[in-house]
């Protein structure tokens, strides 16, 4: 039986909204599913196979709010990752921090800029990679989010989709190593009409085994 943390929820994004895709990704039969809203559960989750994060490191990035990825947080998690825990960051996710975090430099390899207002959003495969098989080109099927990313190393990643809208091309989907672990960003993701739609649930699935595969 494997297991994931399944973390969710802040100001923007909540819970709620993220819920009915875990349901879909996740058997009952195959997998232990902690699906919270609290980070520390980090530290009583040490055995987990997979986080996926949903969540903002910022809980409520309208008042003054430090980050909740502190110093005790993130050495936990490097070495749970560099050991062959798999890392999937979704949308809100892979924003809020700064090019000197320790999540940044070591596993996401990006910043988030900012967003224009929520439009028509496409994902468009670049690269033919296990997370892209099976999934042609979609637009997901309600306005969301098109996040603008700044990519900080480009040797250390390997971009796999874009994101395309009115307000140009973006990257959207990457991969990246850390020790033994595999770490997935996937930015686009604002309601659950986009996060339940065919393509969306392929690539997140993709994602789930590519993660996992090294620690097979």
């Amino acid at each position: 039986m494997k297991k994931v943390l399944f973390l969710v929820d802040d100001y923007w994004h909540k819970g709620d909204t993220i819920k009915p895709l875990a349901g879909i990704l996740f058997s009952q039969d195959d997998w232990t599913v902690v699906y919270t809203t609290n980070p520390d559960d980090l530290y009583d989750n040490t055995d987990i196979d997979l986080l996926i994060s949903f969540k903002d490191p910022i809980e409520n990035d309208q008042i003054p709010t430090p980050v909740w990825c502190d110093d005790k947080w993130n050495e936990t998690f490097l070495k749970m990752i560099e050991s062959g825990v798999g890392f999937i960051a979704v949308h809100a996710a892979t924003t809020d921090l700064d090019e000197n975090h320790p999540l940044v430099s070591n596993l996401i390899h990006a910043v988030f800029v900012n967003h224009p207002e929520q439009c028509e959003v496409s994902i468009r495969v670049s690269k033919a990679h296990p997370i892209c098989e099976g999934v042609k080109d979609f637009t997901l099927p309600v306005f969301d989010e098109h996040y603008q990313m700044k990519i900080l190393d480009d040797k250390r990643i390997t971009i796999l989709a874009e994101t395309v809208s009115k307000n140009g091309i973006q990257p959207g989907l990457w991969v990246s190593e850390f020790g033994k672990g595999r770490i997935c960003c996937f930015t686009p993701g604002h309601t659950t009409d986009s996060l339940i739609c065919d393509g969306y649930v392929k690539i997140m699935k993709n994602a789930i085994d590519w993660c996992m595969r090294m620690k097979d």
